[in-house]
């Protein structure tokens, strides 16, 4: 999003700065054919500039009615949702909740499905949607994966519950646990 951003503020400043040179030249009368051919390169800066800011812009825009389409899905859905869906779920979730997230590759990721910044901080997040509780593997693994993807802290997520163990190791280790009625409740106060 930042990233967005800082393609508008480019496009408008190439912009700015176009229409300035342009009318100072006109105003001083000064527009040879050197000064035409300055102004056209300028003027096909900014247009350049301006679409991709709009092909950002737009991106932008996609993203956030997905995520607002996957945070209003209804839990019986999330059930029914595959891992890589679930990833991509919770991802909108987070970013619902102020994160910026970053999608691991699917092989090699370390236990490690999203890497989720806020306020500089770096959490390791394993997704774990499936039909049983979620034993302390889950945890182990992010842990582990942690450290591999530089995170500072770490989340386990899940359209389930937890064994009593999970929840000792979690606690141990400081692992944030979601679980099936918190993740609800995060998704419900984004919708």
């Amino acid at each position: 999003m930042r990233e967005d951003a800082a393609a508008v503020r480019t496009a408008l400043q190439w912009l700015g700065l176009w229409v300035v040179t342009t009318v100072l030249l006109v105003f001083v009368g000064q527009l040879n054919k050197a000064v035409w051919v300055l102004a056209a390169a300028s003027a096909l800066a900014v247009m350049v500039s301006a679409w991709r800011a709009l092909l950002a812009w737009l991106d932008q825009r996609r993203n956030a009615r997905r995520d607002a389409l996957y945070r209003a899905t209804g839990q019986a859905a999330v059930d029914a949702m595959t891992g890589v869906e679930f990833e991509r779920y919770v991802a909108a979730v987070l970013r619902g909740q102020g994160f910026e997230v970053e999608i691991t590759r699917a092989t090699g990721d370390f236990g490690v499905d999203l890497i989720a910044t806020r306020d500089g901080l770096r959490t390791a997040v394993q997704c774990k949607r499936q039909s049983r509780v979620v034993n302390g593997a889950a945890i182990q693994q992010v842990v582990a994966g942690a450290a591999v993807h530089e995170c500072a802290a770490t989340m386990v997520v899940s359209n389930h519950r937890y064994t009593k163990a999970a929840e000792h190791l979690a606690g141990v280790h400081g692992c944030v646990l979601v679980d099936r009625t918190r993740l609800a409740r995060l998704s419900r106060a984004l919708a």
